[in-house]
């Protein structure tokens, strides 16, 4: 009698563990969320996007900040610019551009008071930066909320050498509080003053007047 009932549990319990399996089975995979850039394999310089003091980078005003890359581009180039929200006037619009040796490769604009995933519905930010204090020299800090912009080229045309001249440009029709990089081993350059702008296809890099504090741009590419 107990070897049946033994062996009358063992069945039933296989039969759960297979009906299980073949319910698992039969759903759908969910795909990883792919973003370019987003592999385990990454290769980043420019800035590392941490601290916490950010500098009104005044509207109308293209800004530029160009690195050499320290290895080869493959597949993806992506630039980030860091935006502290704070008093953000609506409406804001930021455009931004990447460019390879000079040569526009991407352009992308951002409606700053739009519906990003930290804004609620009403275009506000659900996690506003807060000032730390006051003013000073044209610098403030702020609690480390900060937003990612980025421009990218997915996928990118070709590999190319270490050495590529990578440059960021920024522009936005109102002041925005950026991230500063205070230990970067470049300068951003202030290049004219428009009303309006759209991405030019070429840029010369280090051009313009060196503005007071080079923006944290973070740049990111396929190790290889």
């Amino acid at each position: 009698m107990r070897s049946r009932q033994l062996l009358f549990c063992i069945v039933l319990l296989t039969s759960a563990i297979l009906f299980v399996f073949a319910a698992q089975s039969g759903q759908p995979a969910q795909p990883a969320p792919i973003r370019p850039g987003y592999t385990l394999h990454r290769s980043s310089f420019g800035s590392n996007g941490v601290g916490n003091t950010g500098w009104l980078m005044p509207a109308n005003t293209i800004i530029s900040t160009s690195y050499v890359a320290n290895s080869s581009l493959s597949r993806f180039i992506v630039g980030t610019l860091n935006v502290f929200p704070y008093h953000v006037v609506p409406g804001t619009v930021l455009r931004l551009g990447i460019y390879l040796n000079g040569q526009l490769a991407a352009a992308r604009d951002y409606d700053l008071t739009g519906s990003y995933k930290d804004q609620d519905f009403s275009g506000n930010y659900n996690t506003p930066a807060t000032m730390l204090g006051n003013v000073e020299n044209g610098m403030a800090n702020f609690s480390n909320s900060l937003v990612g912009f980025t421009v990218s080229e997915f996928p990118l045309k070709g590999t190319l050498p270490s050495g590529t001249m990578v440059t960021v440009t920024a522009w936005a029709s109102h002041p925005v509080w950026v991230q500063v990089d205070r230990t970067a081993p470049v300068h951003s350059y202030e290049a004219s003053t428009l009303a309006s702008y759209s991405p030019s296809v070429v840029v010369a890099a280090n051009a313009g007047t060196v503005t007071p504090y080079t923006l944290s741009v973070g740049l990111e590419t396929n190790a290889g």
